[in-house]
C-alpha cells in the first residue's frame, strides 16, 4: 500500500506485506512460477487475512481516490469480496483511477504495467511485488496531469464493436481492436472504451464510411 500526495507527488506513507490467505485461497499451479510466492511461505511471513485487510481499508478510508493498476478488473472486485467476507465496508462509491485504462495512450501501445514503464523511460526492479509495482505504476502516473485522468476514471466503460468488414481490418487493428472468436470462427474486432470517449469513436469510423455499435 502507499498513500500519494498528489500535490508533493510522492508518497508519504508506504507498507509492504505478505498476507496468509488461509483456506480462502485458491494456488493455481505454476503460479510461484510468476511471484516466488508459496502457501509455506505465506504461512510463515505473512499477516493473517482479517488483519491484513484492517490495516488496508484504514488507508483506504483516509484517501480521496484509490488507484490501481487493472484495479477494475482485478483489485476492486476482490477488495469488495475481501471486506464482505468480514462484513466491512469496502466504499464502493469511491472513485478509482486505473492506470491500465484511464491514461490516455497511443492505439495498440502496450498497457502492461512493465512495457508502460519502460516506455516512460524507467524499470521496474521487483515486477510482481506489489510495493514495487504500486510505485512503478505511481512513477507512470506522475508524467500526466490529473484532472483528465480523474475525468476518465469517472467515466463507465463500455465494450465497443467495429462495424468494419474482413477487407478493412487494418482499420480497426489501428485503433487498437482484438479480434473475438468463438469455436474457432471470428465474430467481430472488440475494445473496452470509455463512455465519455464514444462519440469521439464513433466520428472517427464514420469519417472513415464505417460505425461502431455498442454491445455492452
Amino acid at each position: 500500500m502507499v498513500l500519494w500526495d498528489t500535490e508533493q507527488r510522492a508518497p508519504i506513507r508506504m507498507m509492504g506485506l505478505l498476507v496468509d490467505p488461509g483456506p480462502y485461497a485458491v494456488w493455481e499451479p505454476g503460479v510461484e512460477k510468476i511471484n516466488n510466492l508459496t502457501p509455506q511461505i505465506c504461512s510463515k511471513y505473512g499477516e493473517t487475512d482479517e488483519r491484513a485487510l484492517k490495516y488496508v481499508l484504514s488507508w483506504y478510508g483516509s484517501a480521496d481516490c484509490a488507484c490501481a493498476h487493472n484495479g477494475t478488473n482485478f483489485d476492486r472486485p476482490l477488495l469488495d469480496t475481501w471486506a464482505a467476507r468480514y462484513g466491512l465496508d469496502s466504499q464502493k462509491s469511491k472513485i478509482w483511477i486505473d492506470t491500465k485504462s484511464d491514461i490516455e495512450r497511443p492505439p495498440r501501445d502496450s498497457t502492461r504495467l512493465v512495457y508502460m514503464a519502460a516506455d516512460h523511460g524507467f524499470l521496474n526492479p521487483f515486477p510482481h511485488r506489489a510495493m514495487f509495482d504500486v510505485m512503478t505504476m505511481f512513477t507512470i502516473l506522475n508524467n500526466y496531469e490529473l484532472d483528465p485522468i480523474l475525468e476518465l476514471a469517472k467515466s463507465p466503460t463500455r465494450v465497443v464493436k467495429a462495424l468494419v468488414p474482413f477487407a478493412h481490418k487494418d482499420l480497426a487493428k489501428a485503433r487498437g481492436y482484438f479480434p473475438v472468436y468463438e469455436n474457432g470462427n471470428f465474430v467481430r474486432w472488440e475494445l473496452p472504451i470509455k463512455e465519455c470517449k464514444l462519440d469521439k469513436e464513433r466520428e472517427y469510423f464514420r469519417s472513415m464510411g464505417f460505425d461502431i455499435e455498442v454491445i455492452r
